[in-house]
């Protein structure tokens, strides 16, 4: 029992120091706050096009939408729970818009539409207001009253003979495939695969790149439609920017959940197999612990707070420190003190940690402020590991604990010695896939931005089945146009929309949208203004075209005065619309088209042009404009230039970062030379990797550039550590191979569960890291040559 105490005793330093050191993380953490801020994973814009993507992915509107469908029910049913869901999110104040029907129309704005209908509406013309034009409207009037008229054009068919309300709603909801019936939106036709199904639009108040908030506004979407008490079969849809952003945070999140418990399971039950002794698994947390300390406070102190996806990322690259105690308990010789270890060891650890953060140089000086955090996180992480390894971690264990390392098997240790024999056909091996490369043009490169999302086929197909019904933009290509005012703006959208007027018509475009369509210019305003006739014109001119028809005399009186009215209106400015209140759909319609810019130096309109079939005449018809402040942007070749610019920076930077490592490499090893006969397993190791990734298939990204920065880092510990020990005796170049093989399979029980990961980064990642390490692990064996030890 007094043995037991004691051993328990021993162990105090050591159980505080975890207990101290997660308190410092949780209280740090909790001081300067982690923050789930995606736009600091975008890069910095190269290009007036690219400003213009990126200022809309931070803020625009179009980010922001929600797409959603209900069906599996009768159409009543269906209406029923749109209403309901449509009440419950309006109430909820967390939507700028929630459009389900017409009937969100605020009272005060209906209004207000209505009496400026003859200004806003696109049917008016000169024409309209001739007698054959009046002729054809009141016929038609007179045939919609006798049959099943609809509830509007009975409430307003005589103050609006001539339509221009009704138009004017009919243009608003132009290229959309929806059907207005029990006061609800319905797709038209419904599919002949899933019936009837009602339709409804919303915009979040919060940005779209706020996954936290994009998740709360789907979630109370479903818990209102749940609440709405869905008969049995009854599904809801939802899709959209902020839903694909808030499903891929979480399965992400989810991933990296799994992957920690998974890992720390599995090597912990390494751990203790190798070393038979749970207090291994409380040594490789201490340094662990206190790299993630430290590194989080630096970036907190450098960057003023720290990315929530930066820290996750970071903490799992510094997951490879649990190799420094590995190596210090694993090369501790029979009856050596493991202080002795720890000094014997310390140059080569050392120089292995420096080396693997100056590796990190290209994440560290990059321009997209979350890969720059992840890369300071972990480059001062990494030496801090080293530093707690050798200094801390000898005083924190009882000299009389037992962490003795199980031998590896004799026929694996004689051939890990023999791999040296195999020198040549490590080098044919490297000659071939250095070939393979050549012959292919390099490693292939992803283009297809979309590749990298993790919403699955299936979601992005619904997304754009829900667009198409809604007439909600797909936004592939957009049209920008700044001006000095708003006026200038609104007339700039419709030059734009007369010139892709005619593409429409000749096949080479789908469809457009654009802020006129909803408040037309002052001028525009003026001109249909001009169309109205006097009061005694249009007074007989009426009584021309009713002749014949069942029509009181007084009828029409209302109509002849809101036209005679009409006439001396002062234009519909975007400021009016601040009078209606909270809630005006003209104004949650306008609003992501016309907007100031955010530097307040002038307005921005936006023109959406959907299915275009033809970008070149496009692009002509809008060149023979010459508007100034015209700005034509293809979303998808725009983000591959920027990813493809951000790319080449990070290449630049890792050339950078490679002359940092040989440099050190040379001052720790003794020159040049020991420092690139060192260095190649490493870059055997990636080249091996690059080509193994293009035979399996992978297309390479960003992301796998990332990983080989963390491969060489890594690989360094082997090299160098197997270095060391080549010219020594036999079992101190078994003890170093050991030493290695733990490390290499610790490592691979985290990364290569990545690389079963459906998340496409993860799985690059963990790819990427696997097939590397073992690639480094095998060539550090079989090529490095015996060099001096570093001191």
């Amino acid at each position: 029992m007094s043995r037991l105490l004691a051993q328990m005793r021993g162990l105090l330093p050591l159980l505080a120091a975890l207990a101290l050191l997660g308190a410092a993380n949780a209280a740090l953490l909790r001081g300067v706050g982690v923050t789930t801020d995606m736009t600091r994973f975008l890069p910095p814009p190269r290009s007036e096009a690219s400003a213009f993507l990126l200022r809309e992915l931070r803020s625009g509107a179009a980010t922001t939408l929600l797409l959603v469908g209900i069906e599996g029910a009768p159409a009543p049913e269906l209406a029923r729970l749109s209403r309901a869901l449509g009440e419950a999110l309006r109430a909820s104040g967390r939507f700028a818009f929630v459009g389900n029907g017409t009937e969100e129309i605020l009272e005060a704005e209906r209004d207000l539409l209505f009496r400026y209908r003859y200004l806003l509406s696109p049917a008016v013309t000169p024409a309209l207001f001739e007698t054959p034009g009046l002729r054809a409207k009141l016929e038609a009037l007179l045939d919609g009253l006798r049959g099943s008229a609809s509830p509007l054009l009975a409430r307003i068919g005589f103050a609006d003979p001539v339509g221009a309300f009704v138009e004017l709603l009919r243009a608003w909801t132009s290229g959309s495939a929806v059907a207005l019936r029990d006061g609800v939106w319905f797709a038209d036709p419904p599919s002949p695969e899933t019936g009837e199904r009602a339709l409804l639009i919303a915009r979040t108040a919060a940005a779209g790149l706020d996954t936290e908030a994009q998740r709360e506004a789907v979630a109370l979407l479903r818990d209102a439609f749940a609440a709405a008490g869905p008969p049995p079969g009854a599904r809801l849809l939802v899709s959209g920017p902020g839903v694909f952003a808030a499903e891929a945070a979480a399965t992400i999140r989810a991933d990296l959940n799994m992957i920690a418990l998974l890992s720390s399971a599995l090597i912990a039950a390494f751990l203790l197999w190798r070393f038979r002794s749970l207090l291994m698994l409380l040594v490789t947390a201490v340094p662990l612990s206190a790299g993630v300390l430290v590194g989080a406070a630096v970036v907190a102190v450098a960057f003023g707070t720290v990315d929530g996806a930066a820290l996750g990322f970071g903490m799992t690259m510094l997951g490879v420190t649990d190799d420094y105690p590995i190596l210090l308990v694993t090369q501790r010789r029979p009856g050596e003190a493991l202080a002795a270890t720890g000094r014997r060891i310390w140059p080569t650890l050392r120089l292995a940690s420096l080396a693997a953060a100056a590796g990190l140089t290209a994440m560290i000086l990059s321009d997209v402020s979350g890969l720059a955090q992840l890369g300071l996180f972990a480059a001062v992480g990494l030496p801090t590991s080293a530093l707690v390894t050798r200094f801390v971690l000898p005083r924190l264990v009882p000299p009389a604990a037992g962490i003795a390392v199980r031998p590896l098997p004799a026929p694996l240790t004689r051939a890990l010695l023999a791999l040296p024999r195999r020198r040549g056909v490590a080098w044919a091996l490297l000659a071939t896939a250095a070939l393979y490369l050549i012959a292919i043009g390099g490693p292939p490169q992803e283009q297809d931005i979309a590749a990298l999302s993790p919403v699955p086929a299936a979601q992005r197909a619904l997304d754009g089945e829900l667009r198409r019904q809604l007439g909600a933009p797909d936004v592939r290509m957009l049209i920008a146009l700044t001006a000095p005012t708003p006026e200038d703006a609104l007339q700039g959208a419709e030059r734009i929309g007369a010139a892709l007027g005619p593409l429409v018509e000749r096949g080479a475009l789908g469809g457009f949208d654009l802020p006129s369509r909803y408040l037309p210019s002052e001028r525009a305003q003026r001109d249909r203004q001009a169309a109205l006739p006097d009061a005694a014109t249009l007074r007989a001119r009426l009584a021309e075209a009713a002749a014949g028809l069942p029509f009181r005399s007084t009828a029409f009186d209302r109509f002849l005065a809101d036209v005679e009215a009409s006439r001396t209106l002062p234009p519909l400015t975007r400021a009016d619309l601040a009078n209606i209140g909270e809630g005006s759909l003209l104004a949650a319609r306008l609003g992501p088209l016309l907007a100031p810019l955010p530097d307040g130096r002038g307005w921005q309109a936006l023109v959406v042009p959907s299915d275009v079939r033809d970008a070149d005449a496009l692009r002509a018809s809008l060149a023979a404009l010459r508007l100034p402040g015209l700005l034509v942007v293809e979303v998808k070749a725009e983000t591959q230039a920027l990813v493809d610019a951000a790319t080449r920076q990070a290449l630049l930077w890792c050339g950078v970062g490679a002359a940092l490592v040989l440099a050190l490499l040379a001052s720790g090893l003794g020159g040049l030379g020991p420092a690139l006969r060192t260095a190649t397993p490493l870059a055997g190791g990636v080249l091996l990797t690059l080509a193994a990734l293009a035979l399996l298939g992978e297309r390479f990204t960003l992301f796998h550039l990332v990983s080989l920065l963390l491969l060489a880092g890594v690989g360094m510990d082997y090299a160098l550590f197997i270095a060391r020990s080549a010219d020594e005796p036999v079992e101190e170049r078994a003890r170093a191979l050991g030493s290695v093989v733990h490390c290499t399979l610790t490592t691979l029980l985290t990364f290569g569960l990545l690389a079963f990961c459906a998340t496409p980064v993860l799985h690059a990642i963990g790819l990427t890291v696997a097939i590397g390490i073992a690639c480094a692990a095998t060539l550090a064996a079989t090529l490095v040559p015996p060099v001096r030890a570093p001191s």
